[in-house]
């Protein structure tokens, strides 16, 4: 038998899964020495060898070691496959990112503040716009398209993690039925170690040995399997078609604290259920980087739209008081909200792509104080392109109203408690457009409802104005009038107007301009466009390699585990090459034995008694 055990694990070498089996041998039940005096017990006669058992070379904490750092292994191999796709996805840095596609975009605006009446550079910012515009959709979709996988995988996973258990329970009641009969169920018992180990992978499970050979198998404070019965997973969709993990037979949500429907979980992102304790700092890998790509492609449409409105195409033409946007975007504040993928969203608007003449690169006009009515305004200026190009380098600067040169000239200013920057735009004696930034907080103003003279409230926009060090410099001054009459602030509004008028070197400017920016949108503040994108795909490759180390790790871990069990449990050729040479051996000795036994009983019976015949 010790020869059969040999052969079966030279059989099964190279098949996985399988534990080293070795024929425990023992001595069997020894003769009395036959003598008058003696009982009839046994003596110290000895009869041969019998085979005690065969005995399986396994360590289990080996096994629970490895199984712990499976669901390890298993989680970030997840997490670092999304990532990675996410890397692809973004392309960057490459020419074909969308930063480079941005910086075409903002480098078209900049050719149009020097050429605004060349056609061909307004064509030019159109086809920019139309490719960055293509760029956020195309992005989009991929991110969008990686999480519905992520989703179905999701299924796929618990379909998997079903088939194991039930093959684990029907082991258990195989593996049941041998012991009972007193035998041993070796390979049944390496069968279910191997679905053990493969669960482990996919989810944290806690297992438990029974005396009775079978196995428990708990996840998240609920059993999966006991004996021969198992408790199903399922999924269930939310109103966004996104899988919850559920208990099949109660529907309760399952807590999956690990191994790679975890990881896939966490890539996926959260659904409309509450969230399951302990999340990790994974969660929301590719809702979040959605949710940025939407941000960036909102604030891009929206701050855009708000410069080109205000501005005059080469056309001669304004949509006054609206103004034309440049990218589709819904008019009223509600329909703004209720866009959630702006990256999908953006487009170039049809009158804008159609005839790039209506696109408003200048930004000067004349009103009537008195009237309201448009007076001139000059189109061949680049001032309002200059805005827009200015976005890439602070999307803080929000346009909110701009002046031609005359006195008392009307400064729009927001309600109490805002603070933020103006930036007055001007033209130096020798004709080069001049911009110089303040900094301006209206914290120190009592929130409303509250009366106030518009001179207390004129005197505190000079006097943050006059303290500004660079206008002083330049020897510009800007002077705040009013005519001291009440206004009533009420919580909401968002402006009134005080009077103002810019001079350098003691005269009026020749012209000048007013663009402040009071943070209300909150969507990006105090980063530029490109180091906004910059931190993102920066953020993602760290988290990229992060997650990456933790896979090769992991590798190095689980390879050296495996490495110890395989040198207890693995079938050595060389070793049970020996054990056959010894046994054969033992083989032989034993023939030559009964050999030298049946000869001498020859002797006996036929030889014996023959003298006097």
């Amino acid at each position: 038998m010790a020869l059969e055990v040999t052969g079966h694990n030279v059989a099964n070498a190279n098949t996985e899964g399988y534990t080293r089996q070795k024929a425990n041998l023992t001595t069997t039940r020894p003769y009395h020495t036959p003598v008058l005096v003696s009982s009839g017990k046994a003596g110290q006669l000895g009869t041969g060898v019998t085979v005690k058992d065969i005995q399986r070379i396994r360590d289990s904490f080996l096994d629970d070691q490895i199984r712990n750092e499976n669901k390890r292994s298993g989680y970030w191999n997840a997490v670092y496959d999304a990532l990675a796709k996410i890397e692809v996805i973004l392309n960057e840095p490459s020419e074909d990112g969308l930063r480079s596609v941005m910086d075409l975009y903002w480098k078209a605006w900049q050719d149009l503040v020097a050429h605004p009446e060349s056609e061909a550079v307004r064509a030019t910012v159109v086809q920019r716009a139309m490719a960055m515009a293509d760029t956020f959709n195309h992005t989009y979709k991929q991110l969008k398209e990686l999480r519905e996988d992520v989703n179905a995988s999701i299924a796929i996973k618990v379909v998997e993690i079903n088939s194991i258990i039930q093959q684990v329970a029907d082991l258990n009641q195989q593996i049941l039925a041998i012991t009972i009969a007193g035998k041993q169920p070796n390979d049944l018992l390496d069968r279910r170690d191997l679905l053990l180990d493969q669960l482990s992978r996919l989810i944290s499970v806690n297992i438990v040995q029974e005396t009775n050979g079978m196995v428990a198998v708990q996840m998240g404070g609920r059993t999966l399997v006991q004996g021969v019965e198992y408790y199903e997973l399922s999924t269930v969709q939310d109103i966004y078609g996104m899988h919850m993990v559920v208990w099949k037979d109660t529907g309760v949500r399952a807590v999956i604290e690990g191994g790679e429907l975890k990881g896939l979980l966490d890539v996926r992102g959260k659904t409309d259920r509450p969230e399951e304790p302990d999340p990790s700092p994974y969660r929301e890998i590719v809702p979040e980087m959605i949710d940025q790509l939407n941000a960036l492609a909102k604030t891009i449409v929206l701050r855009t739209n708000e410069l080109h409105r205000n501005g005059f195409s080469l056309n001669n033409q304004t949509k006054f008081p609206d103004g034309i946007n440049f990218f589709n975007a819904p008019a009223t504040l509600a329909d703004i909200d209720a866009i959630k993928n702006w990256a999908e969203y953006i487009s170039v608007n049809r009158d804008i792509a159609s005839d790039p003449k209506n696109i408003a690169a200048a930004a000067y006009r004349t009103w009537d104080d008195s009237t309201g009515i448009l007076q001139k305004y000059n189109f061949g200026d680049g001032a309002n392109a200059l805005r827009i190009a200015q976005l890439k380098h602070d999307f803080n600067a929000v346009y909110v109203w701009a002046e031609t040169p005359k006195l008392g000239a009307v400064l729009p200013f927001p309600y109490a408690g805002l603070g933020g920057d103006m930036e007055v735009f001007y033209k130096d004696s020798g004709g080069n457009l001049v911009s110089q930034v303040i900094s301006l907080d209206t914290a120190g103003i009592t929130p409303s409802p509250v009366f106030r003279d518009l001179a207390e409230l004129a005197g505190f926009i000079q006097q943050k104005l006059q303290e500004d060090p660079v206008l002083k410099a330049n020897n510009v001054k800007i002077e705040v009038l009013c005519s001291g009459d009440k206004l009533v602030f009420k919580a909401g509004e968002s402006f009134t107007a005080v009077s103002v008028n810019l001079l350098k070197d003691g005269n009026p400017v020749t012209s000048f301009n007013i663009n402040a920016d009071y943070s209300l949108t909150g969507v990006i503040k105090h980063v530029t466009g490109d180091d906004y994108w910059r931190a993102i795909t920066a953020n993602k490759g760290v988290q990229t390699a992060e997650a990456k180390r933790m896979v090769e790790s992991q590798e190095i871990l689980l390879n050296q585990l495996e490495t110890k069990r395989q040198s207890i449990s693995g079938v050595s050729l060389d070793e049970e090459m020996t054990n056959m040479i010894k046994f054969q051996h033992a083989y032989n000795a034993a023939a030559r034995y009964i050999t030298a036994m049946d000869e001498a009983l020859e002797v006996i019976v036929n030889r014996l008694g023959l003298v006097g015949r």
